[in-house]
């Protein structure tokens, strides 16, 4: 069964998008197989197609019939005892992340309570469904109420973490300067960002909404988007980015890089290959261009058929360390290049 197949079905089974949906969606999906050989313009009626099936997961911003939120601010603030691990669930808002200098941590939480009478019984719902706490070394807050819209910028204690942990249904994940030895960020619609860290492994995962990391070094990096853009930039030993309608833009520029898989369904991938290294590389498409713009590569295998395009080719074999990667389109092109500085 196809990745893409794999991850709709999955979709489905955990409530994002109805059955209907997903059919639209694994009809399109065996659509963009069947109609590769026919008119190029039959490729943007696919992109149209999933963007329409995926339209719930993209309005899904908690735009539900509960009439007028009660909104107010609140401070919630962990009493100094240590953790090494974050465990985060939050059924709708935004979560942010981000070091301080002092040794607690601290939650600013914008709280939007629907279905409150006013503001004192709102607070009470709040602090009623949630937790916010520090148990066996582990930090965890949670939401799970859906009649709740919890915005929170969380200050944590400047040190290296073991397990950072965050789930949302409905919001965007942003984490700065955070240093943890594995980063698991997943929402079901949002986007998801970690600028300037570092660590063993990050795994990245929407369903709706795009997936960067910058500035930052990882020995593994998985991004995995179905409706949305991904974007690497940093260090990163193995790269694995996934999207179904989507961009793929790559610029891995470490020492440590062996290895990168990208694939998409619809959508361009661009690549910066990284520095010092020799290169072993597939590109393919079914419908756009290949692109290999590096010095002195040397061709293994050019298929061009009208539906099938392949390259294999090698470069820089002077160098001992060997970078192997593989980029996969159905319906866009493909571009490799040398890092610019």
């Amino acid at each position: 069964m196809s990745e893409e197949r794999m991850k709709i079905l999955k979709m489905i089974e955990n409530g994002t998008i109805s059955a209907e949906e997903g059919e639209k969606l694994l009809k399109a999906v065996e659509y963009s197989k069947d109609e590769e050989g026919k008119a190029a313009g039959k490729k943007y009626g696919f992109k149209d197609f999933v963007g329409e099936a995926l339209e719930k997961i993209k309005n899904a911003d908690f735009d539900l019939s509960f009439g007028e939120a009660v909104e107010f601010q609140y401070h919630l603030e962990t009493s100094g005892e240590p953790f090494h691990d974050l465990d985060i669930s939050i059924a709708n808002g935004s979560l942010h992340l981000e070091p301080w200098s002092e040794s607690y941590a601290q939650a600013e939480c914008h709280v939007k309570v629907y279905q409150a009478a006013d503001e004192k019984e709102a607070k009470e719902q709040f602090l009623a469904d949630g937790q916010f706490d520090v148990t066996n070394g582990i930090l965890r807050f949670a939401n799970p109420s859906k009649k709740i819209k919890t915005f929170v910028k969380l200050y944590l204690p400047q040190k290296r973490y073991e397990f950072v942990k965050t789930k949302l249904s409905n919001g965007t994940i942003t984490s700065h300067d955070v240093q943890s030895d594995h980063f698991h960020l997943k929402t079901t619609n949002g986007s998801l960002r970690v600028k300037r860290s570092n660590g063993e492994s990050c795994k990245l995962e929407t369903g709706n909404g795009s997936v960067t990391i910058t500035e930052s070094q990882f020995d593994l990096c998985e991004a995995d988007t179905i409706n949305g853009s991904v974007k690497l930039d940093g260090q990163f030993g193995k790269a694995d980015a996934s999207a179904v309608t989507g961009s793929i833009t790559v610029n891995n520029d470490g020492e440590a890089a062996h290895t990168g898989f990208f694939k998409t369904t619809t959508g361009q991938i661009n690549v910066s290959l990284p520095e010092n290294k020799s290169i072993d590389g597939k590109i393919s498409t079914s419908m756009g261009s290949l692109h290999c713009d590096i010095e002195n590569y040397k061709i293994l295998s050019n298929k061009k058929e009208v539906i099938s395009k392949e390259l294999v080719f090698e470069a820089r074999d002077h160098f001992e360390q060997v970078y192997h990667f593989e980029a996969d389109t159905k319906t866009g092109s493909v571009t490799v290049k040398d890092k610019t500085i």
